[in-house]
């Protein structure tokens, strides 16, 4: 029996014992790499790939990570830098926050800064709430698809967005991870989206940046840095239609945006989910063959073009981009399947861009009226995409129900700060591209005339940064004493910098000299909101009186008695603000003669002639 017991606790003993081996051997591996990790880190290897850090210059503020991209290319000399545009570590109780998600359309290629239809949407919103505070966030990025989409979206309802807004489809194919992309991590979506997770550990960096050392190397074709993004990022160049391949990017599509909308919707969340463009009628198809026949079809579209029989031509010029190899324009499938997802969950909406471009173009066919190429549209049809997405918000009441002013489309394409250069910036940087693959066009760039045709030829050819091109034009209009140039450079760079007072205090004081008081009073009482003063507070009183905004003017008063309660002067003038008021609701409820004489009295005490004679001159009726 003693044996017997002792050999049992001698198998127990070694079982424990192997169990033990077993384990360490199988926790081994995760503890040095757990290890390894936190060397990296210390020794400040790899980037930080959060989505958003804290803002350096404003400590109340967060922005988007410049090094996010690379969570999704594969290779680090094709990854692209978004735009940074801070909002609020702590969203306040009434501000509107929107997120926006795409690929380089919504970043506003070619045009980018205020080019862009979110930079649009966002002046208008200025313009008609000058009382609201509005965040509208860009988080595109150039040469991403649907993968970065459905990963930048998931971690958005931590941050309390009243909506998110998106157009994106046409980079499935050639896009970071895409299936004909040069920076595609292999056909199954579950890997590829585990890796794009894992790529935030330093250890897992290190195991790319030795991969792409090996076997991509800086000679490699899709690391050429000579050639063009396009080029560098298109590896299947020949994806027929109805291929596997071509099922592929749809279907890839269709699941990273159903798991877009099914997790905004659980969340609460409202989407707008917009169709996207492409050029039909006036770009030729980049790749055809006799099996598909795509220039046959486009050259059939030409002629029943030619004949007036726009139904049919605009049946061939969809086969015809349908048929093209070269899967820059996404498929008709895709458009399909952003309609199935509005219909399929809640509080997702359809934001039909593609309608209101057909709309807008001759004979219902988009074409260069509206684009600038293949998909990227001009300054007219980014204003059109803005349009589509407000009069969605607008109607799904996402918007304050009573705008101070109602913008029209054709008052925002007039006002829109988009200055000269930036416009000549978007058709430089088109004449560029189209010299290149896949364009590879015969195209002589024209000689800049105008100083701001040179400034953004500047930008485009030689590499000027856009705040230094703003700050010659400004220079440039200082000089000439062109108030106007200045007023629009002045808008343009608060548009870029919207958390930054002194842009909206030389917005404010040019409006006024310009005499449009509404905007100077919008841009000033901004300013004053971000960085109280006693001069702001004194500009704004006398704007306020102008505009006969007593109860706004008696708010600055009020303050300027917070700053200095003694001042009797200050306190003269409320009394004078208190009793126009009173009088004010009088004639509003009775009009007559004695109460006009006060008003006209009571105005030329403050210094506004003008408007006491119109009181003056008032009938009782």
């Amino acid at each position: 029996m003693a044996i017997s017991k002792t050999n049992k606790h001698g198998s127990l003993k070694n079982s424990r014992k192997t169990l033990f081996f077993k384990l360490f051997a199988v926790l081994l591996p995760f503890v040095i790499m757990g290890l390894l990790e936190v060397l990296l880190r210390l020794f400040h290897y790899g980037q930080d790939l959060s989505l958003f850090l804290a803002d350096e210059n404003q400590p109340d503020y967060l922005v988007v990570n410049p090094h996010l991209s690379q969570r999704y290319f594969t290779i680090g000399a094709n990854a692209t830098i978004g735009n940074a545009e801070p909002f609020l570590k702590e969203k306040p109780k009434g501000l509107l926050r929107f997120f926006v998600l795409g690929e380089s359309t919504t970043i506003g290629f070619p045009y980018m800064h205020n080019g862009a239809f979110h930079r649009f949407l966002q002046y208008r919103l200025m313009q008609q709430y000058p009382e609201k505070q509005i965040e509208i966030i860009n988080l595109a990025l150039t040469a991403v698809n649907s993968f970065t989409v459905r990963d930048i979206a998931a971690e958005l309802p931590a941050y309390k967005p009243d909506a998110v807004l998106i157009y994106c489809g046409h980079n499935e194919y050639y896009g970071a991870l895409g299936v004909g992309s040069t920076s595609k991590l292999g056909s199954n979506q579950t890997v590829v989206r585990a890796l794009i997770a894992l790529k935030k550990l330093r250890v897992v960096q290190l195991l790319f940046n030795g991969y792409t050392s090996l076997f991509k190397g800086k000679n490699s074709a899709d690391a050429d840095v000579s050639k063009n993004l396009m080029e560098r990022m298109a590896q299947e160049q020949k994806i027929p239609e109805g291929s596997e391949i071509y099922k592929a990017g749809i279907e890839q599509f269709a699941d990273n945006m159903d798991a877009v909308c099914r997790t905004l919707s659980a969340k609460g969340v409202p989407v707008f989910l917009s169709t996207i463009v492409s050029n039909e009628k006036d770009l030729r198809p980049f790749i055809s063959d006799t099996k598909g026949n795509a220039g046959g079809l486009y050259k059939t579209a030409q002629q029943e073009y030619a004949t007036g029989n726009y139904l049919k031509a605009k049946q061939l010029f969809v086969a015809a981009k349908q048929a093209d190899k070269l899967r820059f324009r996404a498929p008709e499938e895709i458009n399909a399947e952003v309609i199935a997802l509005t219909k399929r969950y809640p509080q997702t909406y359809l934001v039909d861009a593609k309608a209101i471009f057909e709309a807008n173009s001759p004979n219902g066919i988009i074409g260069n009226s509206t684009l600038t190429e293949h998909v990227h549209p001009n300054l007219f049809g980014y204003a059109l995409l803005s349009d589509a997405f407000y009069q969605a918000l607008n109607k799904r009441h996402l918007l304050p129900a009573k705008p101070a002013r109602n913008l029209t489309l054709q008052q925002l394409r007039q006002e829109m700060p988009i200055t000269r250069a930036d416009s000549a910036f978007g058709a430089y940087t088109i004449q560029l591209l189209k010299q290149r693959w896949p364009f590879t066009q015969k195209i002589k760039l024209v000689t800049p005339v105008a100083f701001e045709d040179s400034v953004g030829y500047d930008m485009a050819a030689r590499g000027l940064k856009w705040t230094d091109a703003m700050d010659k034009l400004m220079e440039n209009y200082q000089r000439r004493r062109d108030t106007i140039g200045m007023l629009k450079v002045a808008e343009a760079v608060l548009l870029e910098y919207p958390t930054d007072p002194a842009f909206y205090t030389m917005a404010g004081g040019l409006s006024a000299k310009l005499g449009q008081l509404d905007k100077a009073a919008n841009y000033l009482g901004r300013a004053f909101k971000m960085q109280p003063s006693m001069q702001l507070a004194q500009e704004l009183f006398e704007l306020e009186v102008k505009r006969q905004q007593l109860q706004n003017a008696l708010a600055y008063i009020d303050y300027g008695l917070s700053q200095s309660p003694q001042n009797t002067t200050l306190a003269n003038v409320r009394g004078l603000l208190q009793h126009m008021i009173a009088v004010e609701n009088n004639i509003r409820q009775k009009p007559n003669m004695q109460d006009n004489k006060e008003m006209a009295r009571c105005y030329r005490l403050l210094g506004e002639h003008s408007i006491a004679n119109k009181y003056a001159s008032t009938k009782a009726n």
